[in-house]
């Protein structure tokens, strides 16, 4: 509890330089426990300069960045998640499934058996590091390795997930405003982490890339300055699944802006396009100084939403939060588990709304007689500028696994 109370104080201290500056580059239900299991095995250890993997596409892989090799991320210890690694913290995924009744089971999940398409996740600001950037060093249990299991660990469903630590601009940092180089030094990790990937790992794979908050924006100038109309890069982009941040684009159109041939997604087998969105309260829109969804007057843009939920034509949304809650991503009062995760379907309604300049994803409690702990799902924990900043991809996670799954799928039918 002390630690994430540091964190929370950390982030609140933050308010006012990503303001100025930005994105920010209860009580145990009742019921009985079962035990299901779905069908999955681990996927296949990469290996690098080998053959295509099944599901790539026929004929010669074109490298964009051929020869590349990094000092740094060739280290395996530089990966919290790649599917190769012994440790990989993205393998553990099975959940409790508390039911709209409260009733409880254990649900037995896998990473998916050979699947179609990667996944390049890049983690949230977490880090406690003195200092305008983090180091290197994340240790089992700490916010960086917690973040990406809350985030990340659930798509190994959908996807191999690759998840390298990086030198982000630290929550002490945004407190005091002092960034220096930082956000450059942050994007040169990640950017030096893709191409490590796409040379050594992806053998010309197919790739979603997920980001939230200061790992959506970097993500986004990434898509930005290397995929979004490269040849031979831009065909390999699955979709980019970017929440907490704000991807622009002229009012009542899905691309342009930010992105000048990566539309918003309009359809579950689409490829080649964004979901993104910022998620508030539907009976608290965004206040007038609100960080997230807000449009950008001078360039005459607004920001994208789009629901994953209703792209899969679903009414409701299904949450999955860690049991071992990081700041990101956590939720309060699911009682003693064995396991990893909480899965709570059908816990939300979800859909995109305006409200002045923002442009933002409303989330309300699907019922009105809720036996589960589904209140943080709603809960603006640091107050109203941030909205569900802390959950924004906790209350529909496994939409948005699904949706890659689809996606995925496309992608590999071509």
């Amino acid at each position: 509890m002390r630690r994430l109370t540091t964190l929370l104080v950390a982030l609140v201290l933050a308010l006012a330089a990503v303001a100025c500056g930005g994105d920010d580059g209860g009580d145990d239900a009742t019921g009985t426990t079962t035990t299901t299991k779905s069908d999955g095995a681990s996927p296949e250890a990469p290996a690098p300069d080998g053959e295509a993997d099944d599901g790539a596409d026929d004929g010669q892989v074109v490298d964009p960045y051929d020869g590349y090799t990094s000092d740094v991320y060739e280290d395996p210890a530089a990966w919290i998640c790649r599917p190769d690694l012994d440790d990989d913290a993205c393998r553990d995924l099975d959940v409790t499934r508390i039911g709209t009744d409260g009733t409880r089971e254990v649900e037995e999940r896998e990473p998916a058996e050979d699947p179609p398409v990667d996944c390049f996740y890049v983690y949230p600001t977490v880090s406690q590091d003195p200092g305008t950037n983090s180091d290197m060093e994340v240790a089992p249990g700490d916010a960086e390795e917690l973040t990406v299991v809350a985030q990340a660990a659930q798509y190994a469903r959908s996807c191999r997930v690759f998840a390298p630590i990086y030198r982000q601009v630290t929550l002490q940092a945004l407190g005091s405003g002092g960034f220096g180089d930082g956000r450059e030094v942050a994007y040169g990790d990640v950017l030096d982490a893709w191409k490590t990937y796409v040379s050594q790992y992806s053998d010309g794979r197919g790739v979603i890339v997920i980001g939230h908050s200061q790992g959506a924006g970097i993500l986004r100038q990434l898509v930005a300055d290397e995929v979004d109309g490269v040849d031979g890069v831009q065909d390999r982009l699955v979709a980019a699944h970017l929440f907490g941040t704000s991807v622009q684009a002229p009012e009542g159109e899905l691309v342009g802006g930010d992105l000048s041939e990566v539309p918003a997604c309009a359809a579950p087998d689409e490829v080649g396009c964004v979901v993104t969105y910022s998620s508030y309260p539907a009976g608290s829109p965004p206040v007038d100084d609100a960080l997230f969804a807000g449009a950008d007057e001078e360039a005459g843009t607004r920001a994208l939403c789009v629901d994953p939920v209703g792209l899969l034509g679903r009414e409701q949304g299904s949450a999955v939060a860690p049991v071992a809650a990081p700041l990101i991503g956590g939720i309060d009062g699911v009682g003693d588990v064995e396991t990893r995760f909480v899965s709570l379907p059908d816990a939300v309604e979800v859909s995109c709304a305006t409200d002045g300049a923002y442009d933002y994803l409303a989330v309300a409690l699907a019922g009105p007689d809720e036996p589960r702990p589904v209140e943080s799902l709603v809960a603006e924990t640091i107050g109203p500028t941030w909205g569900l900043h802390l959950v924004d991809m906790t209350h529909v996670q496994d939409d948005l696994v699904e949706l890659a799954a689809q996606q995925g799928a496309a992608y590999a039918e071509g």
